[in-house]
């Protein structure tokens, strides 16, 4: 309360001598400061401070215990200055007299909120001048801390201001600036911890609040007294200003330990004058205010590694590489810099391609490993062959294992790992103690590795014959297929291709590789590839290796051995050839890709490759009887060192050689029986009237013919039936050629027109080859007579309602069987009476013995003629003598004709080759008619070509040229052929 005075000037005049001196009833001045000057008046001394505030109008006013101030002029407002601070009236009812007394703190409980409110309120309006400011100060500190101030501002509001101020704008001062008091003053530091990143990163909430909520322009200082420092500034302090809204003050830890944070601002209090007179009140020299709180820190992170492998597809000779890219989990903040952490990675082995989420480590098998350093958040590393370790007990079980030669097909996994154990001393503390950070079983760290390959091969004889449409004609006349595929109505259940000599040998095969990365399908990443072809999608069929795949054909087998190799091929049994088993031909080819090959005999048919017959097999003449094919895909037979730069071993490049085995289903051939004929006359010249007989040779076409059979029907059930060989039979006839004993026949294939058929005879049941004998026989006419044999074949081969005729027809060839009419030893000659006129003599003289030399010999013969008026030309063939009967005999050359005169020379033939040789000649008279052909093999008529001998020692011979021969002679024109005598 202001000074209570009748007059608000000094030179007034008082009204009522009692009240010429003033008191007060406020004020808050501390004894002895500056501000409390000795006057002789509080009244005066107001005044004369020159404090703001209002006056009320004079009057009185009466208190409720009992205290009144009468006929008085009321001040309200700042009383006096305290240490540059405001003080005010607290006590209404009392005098104010000075400020005598003891300053304190603001004691009292149930006021104590309202008086720090009014504490922050009278010192931020500490400079403020304005009156009606003041006052409404002042009036706020009697109705909230003054007993009787309610009473006091009610006996002002009926007095009224007499400066003409309403009641009315007086209270709304008082309640605004009440409202901003209550608004703005402190009553509580709010402070707490939050971690953001582990216990590595985090925030410190900082606020000053009261009821209402948070303060805002409040200058604090927040300090850590730890190991860590605020984000914002790098240091452990941090100031600033609050808002009206908590405040997040990032930091991150610099270590591990505890963390003591103090948050401090400059606060008021409200003091009090306790005085013997009146006391007063003023704001407090602005105190520190502080609250502390404290948490824990570790300074670690989470660091992590993505791993994808360079090649998720890898050959023998690379190692399974990985590259890494460092990361750090979200949730354990940045790098901490300065930090290097190891990771070790381990190298599974799965046979099978691991499945993400459910393939675990315990699946696989520990193969290797390797170790790897990161130094910041996007470090990367690369894993390579000379940074991998390979796992002891791997190679104790996998000898020789490497890196870059890993033992099996499969998939191999890095799996990479992150413990504090992994890290050097000085780099544990980066992580926390439990941190096990595992990437596990990924796709994307699972490679592929292919140690080895697995080809497969299947052929098909069907296949490769069935557009064949060759034919040959039979014995009938009617031409049938040469080829005949099995089926399963012949009474043979097996797959056979039957085949007539001279065929073209055909296979297919079907090249391919079995699904070795276990992805269900087979493509190109089943195969191994070229150097240039190895890589993460360098895999193409064109960089495929090429591997080569070998062929035989065995012959020469029965019946009952293919049919029994066959099922047990089929029952999954070792089939092994039988001795008798024939190699026949060879064929190789070479492909870098899986598909259908042809190979075949015949260039005509554009096979991959051809056949070659071994030494001494003729193709056109394969022994009669079963072959198969077998075909090797071997690792030894690779060229691999310049594909892959691998050398080829038991298991590289396939991881074990592909062998067909015989009589694989559809690998079967038969090539039909053809007997060679032949047949001897018992006497090459009989009179007429002697009785004579015929000898039919029934012969292999090839050493290793083997005669068809056929099982028999009756059998009993569960047994097994026997073999019955394939019965032939031959017809016979004896054709007369001429009526003159003499007469000279030319050798033909088929029988001449002027022949006579003058006798019949039939050599039956036929089951081996061997020599069959005619019955006796008389010729009473003289002449010149020649046998002719044809065999004649009873089976129908009827496949659909007599199986077992079929498959004996099937054998046997559907051609026709006959021999050359004409031959030496199937001519009779029938002697009558001799006739008048010479018989023409005709024969030669042969060189005897000739010397191969210089891998050379010229032969010539000389031509011997009596009684042969009408000879007119002549000509030579030249012979070379096989072993055995003349059957086997070769036909080298025939030469020119030139003029029959006794002792004329035939032209030179040079041949090449040691052997025996014999001329033939033929004589011709003028009409061209032949009158005279030579026997073979006469003794004069043989030349025996040998090699020189070495002069010096006599202990080696020169050795035989090629085949091959050199005709010469005189400008004659030469017919060249190459004839197997029949």
């Amino acid at each position: 309360m202001g000074s209570t005075h009748n007059d608000r000037h000094w030179a007034r005049t008082l009204a009522a001598g009692v009240a010429a001196a003033a008191t007060l009833a406020a004020g808050m001045l501390v004894a002895g400061t500056a501000d409390a000057a000795d006057m002789r008046d509080p009244f005066e001394r107001s005044i004369q401070n020159g404090n703001p505030g209002l006056w009320a109008n004079m009057g009185t006013i009466t208190f409720s215990n009992g205290h009144k101030y009468e006929d008085m002029e009321q001040s309200l407002g700042v009383v006096d200055k305290v240490n540059g601070k405001n003080v005010y009236c607290i006590q209404a009812d009392t005098l104010y007299t000075g400020t005598a007394g003891t300053w304190g703190e603001w004691t009292d409980a149930k006021t104590k909120p309202d008086a720090q409110r009014l504490a922050w309120l009278t010192d931020k309006y500490n400079g403020n001048t304005d009156d009606l400011t003041q006052a409404a100060i002042a009036g706020l500190i009697h109705q909230k801390l003054d007993p009787m101030g309610n009473e006091y501002l009610s006996g002002i509001q009926r007095l009224g201001w007499k400066d003409g101020t309403s009641w009315d704008t007086y209270t709304a001062k008082m309640n605004s600036l009440w409202t901003e008091a209550v608004a703005n003053t402190p009553s509580n530091l709010d402070m707490r911890y939050q971690y953001t990143t582990g216990k590595r990163k985090g925030t410190v909430g900082v606020g000053v609040s009261n009821g209402n909520g948070y303060i805002s322009g409040i200058p604090f200082t927040a300090i850590l007294n730890g190991p860590a420092v605020f984000d914002q500034t790098g240091k452990n302090t941090f100031s600033g200003t609050t808002t009206g809204s908590e405040q997040h003050l990032a930091w991150t830890a610099t270590g591990n330990g505890k963390v003591p944070v103090i948050m401090q601002y400059k606060g008021l209090k409200a003091r009090k004058l306790n005085s013997p007179n009146q006391n007063l009140m003023a704001p407090s020299d602005p105190e520190t205010v502080s609250k502390n709180i404290q948490f824990e820190v570790l300074n670690n992170f989470k660091p992590t590694i993505e791993s994808n492998q360079s090649d998720h597809r890898i050959e023998y000779g690379h190692a399974p590489e990985d590259d890494l890219t460092w990361h750090v989990d979200p949730t354990g903040g940045d790098w901490i810099e300065g930090a290097t952490i190891k990771s070790t990675g381990t190298l599974y082995y799965f046979a099978k391609k691991p499945v993400e989420g459910r393939t675990t480590v315990k699946d696989g098998v520990k193969a290797a490993t390797a170790t790897v350093t990161g130094d910041k958040d996007g470090a990367t590393n690369h894993v390579d062959a000379a940074s991998i370790t390979m796992d002891p007990d791997f190679v104790k079980t996998h000898p020789g294992a490497t890196p870059s030669s890993l033992p099996d097909t499969g998939w191999y996994t890095w799996v990479w790992q992150i413990t504090p154990d992994m890290q050097d001393a000085n780099m544990k503390q980066y992580l926390s103690t439990d941190y096990d950070w595992s990437d596990n079983v990924l796709e994307a760290e699972s490679t592929q590795h292919m140690r080895n390959m697995q080809p497969t091969i299947k052929s098909s004889v069907s296949d490769a014959y069935k557009t064949d449409q060759s034919t040959v004609t039979g014995a009938d006349g009617t031409e049938r297929p040469s080829v005949q595929i099995g089926s399963a109505q012949a009474s043979d259940k097996t797959d056979v291709v039957y085949l007539e000599k001279g065929s073209v040998i055909r296979d297919k095969v079907t090249l391919n590789v079995t699904d070795v990365n276990g992805d269900g399908k087979v493509d190109t990443q089943d195969w191994l590839h070229t150097k240039d072809g190895q890589g993460e999608g360098k895999e193409t069929e064109d960089n495929q290796i090429t591997i080569r795949v070998n062929g035989t054909l065995y012959g020469g087998m029965t019946r009952e051995q293919a049919e029994q190799a066959q099922k047990d091929t089929a029952a999954g049994k070792t089939v092994e050839l039988p001795k008798q088993a024939v190699k026949l031909a060879t064929a190789t080819f070479t492909t870098n890709k899986a598909g259908d090959y042809l190979i075949s005999s015949s260039d005509e048919d554009k096979p991959v490759a051809q056949w070659k017959a071994e030494d001494g097999v003729d193709l056109t003449n394969l022994p009669s009887g079963y072959a198969t094919f077998v075909y090797d895909i071997a690792n030894k037979d690779q060229d691999t060192e310049n594909q892959t730069g691998i050398e080829p071993s038991r298991d590289y490049p396939f991881a074990k050689d592909v062998h067909e085995a015989p009589f694989t289903a559809d690998e079967t051939v038969m090539f039909r029986l053809t007997p060679k004929l032949d047949s001897t006359v018992s006497s090459k010249e009989v009179k007429a009237g002697e009785t004579t007989v015929d000898k039919l040779v029934v012969a292999k076409t090839n050493e290793k013919d083997v005669w068809p059979t056929y099982p028999e029907t009756n059998v009993t059930e569960g047994e097994t039936a026997k073999s019955t060989p394939l019965s032939l039979d031959f017809h016979g006839v004896l054709y007369k050629v001429s009526d003159d004993p003499s007469a000279a026949i030319e050798q033909t294939d088929t029988v001449p027109e002027n022949a006579v058929k003058v006798h019949e005879a039939d050599i039956k049941d036929v089951t081996r080859f061997g020599t069959y004998t005619t019955d006796s026989f008389t010729l009473t006419e003289p002449g010149t007579y020649a046998w002719h044999w044809v065999m004649t074949p009873s089976l129908t081969g009827d496949q659909n309602h007599n199986p077992l005729a079929a498959l004996a027809w099937r054998q046997l060839t559907h051609g026709r069987v006959q021999h050359a009419f004409g031959l030496a030893s199937e001519i009779v000659r029938v002697q009558g009476r001799k006739p008048d006129v010479p018989r023409c003599e005709v024969s030669t003289r042969s060189q005897g013995e000739v010397t191969l030399e210089n891998g050379r010999a010229d032969l010539h013969d000389e031509l011997l003629l009596r009684n042969c008026e009408q000879a007119a030309k002549a000509e030579f063939e030249l012979w070379k003598q096989a072993n055995g009967d003349q059957s086997g005999d070769v036909l080298i050359t025939v030469t020119g004709k030139i003029d029959a005169v006794d002792g004329a020379h035939s032209p030179t033939v040079t041949v090449k080759e040691t052997g025996t040789y014999y001329w033939r000649e033929k004589v011709y008279d003028k009409s061209g008619k032949l009158i005279s052909y030579g026997d073979a093999r006469k003794p004069n008529e043989t030349v025996t070509v040998r090699e020189k001998q070495l002069a010096s020692t006599g202990t080696g011979v020169l050795p035989a040229v090629a085949a091959g021969m050199l005709l010469a002679g005189l400008g004659a024109a030469f017919a060249l052929r190459n004839r197997r005598r029949a």
